[in-house]
């Protein structure tokens, strides 16, 4: 484990957008000594936020674990075969990770994640004997927030990383750190990774308890205390994108039909997925933000956005992967055969629709090619919505309960309920519903937001990757869904 990148944030000083730079209003480290920050409550929520702003890195969800590398291991973008043009996308598709441009991305990956765990291990170990600096509910919160992101960043390695686990739920996966210790830690069972994941969740959802979103507007920019810290709650993991996590960790959990727990993790999933529902806290999309506004498009949906991270610099997403300017060199677009026929097209037979909200907004066709637009800037670059990167949506809350379910008239209820609020006039009928379906949804409504791939990886699904007339897919194989264990974390094993 490369510990050296990191053993207290490096904290940035620019400002957020004028609505909400205050939430993140931190001093730059090196006027900060380490004891100070231990010292206050303010050097605590400092530190915290600096693993949040962390998170935007390119590394992270800020390009590879959102719009790009974890897309085209769904083979959601069309990648061809002249390798003067795609390069090293090619390698990616045929799951070549020996080269030396592979070997450096997934050591990147994986040493930021675990030096962002080590940094809220800091956090953790440093507030526990400090419980008197804080004031009000800070102290739950900040500890709260420390163990759901120490989880979601375990969970999102597991999920690359680990095994399939619907057919090997006891197989080697990741190590978890609960400690700031140097001490490599041993690779433990998938089944074991679950068990941590729920334990640190589960106390997640105990200390937030009382998040400031429970009374106020998830997007809130002034908090009731007044507090920066406690406002906008729904740009850090608050408690509702807690049982969000719960219900997509019971969900993988549940894949594994051999597992004594399976129908029970089935349930819970579902019974936090319906947390989150029934709260109405993230109310859909209005229409008119959508399609009445052509000049600034509601493109993420953001009112629906349970947990998103703010990023300043969004729109380099799209500038570096999607923007047409980007030829002559590769820009990632989707297959139009996919595009036009399941996703958005093809009616009873795959439940697309041209009318629909996420197709209008998204996508746009220049010549014979379709280019994804989510995380274009918006003209009014104020606007809260253009610096947010979803990371947990209302959509996916109502995709893994269909998925959960065993008749097909239950699947499509839950698919045609997330659908109606997508402009679809016609409803997928019960007898022309295929679990399959399900899979075009994640599509429709999570591309871009790095998760067709575990949803693939969950099911052990074959992906389909072409469709002119019939159908061409790619079987599922452990080669497909398994990346290799990153060279700096094997290393230190030898």
């Amino acid at each position: 484990m490369k510990y050296s990148i990191y053993y207290i944030l490096i904290l940035f000083s620019g400002l957020l957008v004028s609505g909400c730079s205050k939430w993140l209003d931190v001093k730059p480290y090196d006027q900060i000594s380490e004891q100070d920050l231990f010292e206050t409550e303010t050097g605590f929520q400092r530190l915290l936020n600096g693993v949040y702003i962390d998170l935007n890195d390119d590394a992270l969800y800020g390009q590879t674990l959102t719009v790009e590398m974890v897309e085209l291991l769904a083979y959601n973008y069309l990648i061809g075969d002249d390798p003067t043009y795609w390069g090293d996308y090619i390698d990616l598709k045929n799951r070549n990770f020996t080269s030396e441009y592979w070997r450096g991305r997934l050591d990147a990956t994986w040493d930021k994640a675990y030096a962002l765990i080590r940094n809220c291990n800091t956090i953790l170990e440093n507030m526990e004997s400090r419980q008197a600096l804080f004031t009000g509910n800070n102290y739950n919160l900040v500890r709260g927030e420390a163990l759901a992101l120490r989880a979601m960043l375990h969970f999102d390695m597991f999920r690359l990383f680990g095994p399939v686990y619907k057919i090997n739920a006891t197989g080697k996966s990741i190590p978890y750190y609960t400690t700031t210790s140097l001490q490599i830690q041993e690779l433990l069972p998938a089944n074991e990774v679950i068990e941590r994941l729920l334990d640190d969740l589960k106390t997640a959802a105990q200390l937030l308890a009382d998040d400031p979103i429970l009374t106020g507007d998830p997007l809130q920019p002034t908090a009731a205390d007044g507090s920066s810290f406690t406002a906008y709650r729904a740009l850090r993991l608050n408690y509702y994108a807690v049982q969000a996590l719960l219900a997509r960790v019971y969900w993988w959990a549940s894949a594994n039909e051999s597992e004594p727990n399976a129908e029970q993790y089935k349930q819970l999933a579902i019974e936090h997925a319906l947390v989150v529902i029934n709260s109405q806290k993230f109310p859909f999309v209005d229409k008119s933000l959508v399609l009445g506004s052509p000049e600034n498009p509601d493109r993420i949906f953001y009112t629906e956005c349970i947990f998103s991270l703010t990023h300043t610099s969004r729109g380099l997403l799209f500038k570096n992967n999607n923007d047409p300017q980007l030829l002559p060199r590769p820009v990632l677009t989707m297959d139009p055969s996919l595009l036009e026929a399941p996703y958005f097209g093809g009616g009873d037979l795959y439940g697309g629709s041209s009318d629909d909200y996420r197709y209008i907004a998204n996508w746009s066709k220049i010549g014979s090619s379709y280019y994804f637009y989510k995380y274009s800037d918006l003209p009014d670059v104020s606007l809260i919505r253009n610096t947010m990167i979803p990371m947990i949506r209302l959509g996916e809350m109502y995709l893994i309960i269909a998925d959960l379910q065993t008749e097909r008239p239950d699947m499509a209820h839950w698919v045609n309920l997330l659908r109606a609020h997508r402009g679809v006039r016609a409803q997928v009928e019960d007898n022309t519903f295929r679990p399959s379906f399900v899979g075009y949804e994640y599509v429709r409504e999570l591309f871009g937001e790095g998760q067709c791939f575990y949803f693939n990886k969950r099911n052990y699904s074959a992906v389909m990757t072409k469709f002119e007339g019939v159908s061409e897919f790619i079987d599922a194989s452990e080669k497909m869904y398994v990346l290799p264990m990153p060279d700096s974390e094997s290393e230190n094993r030898e």
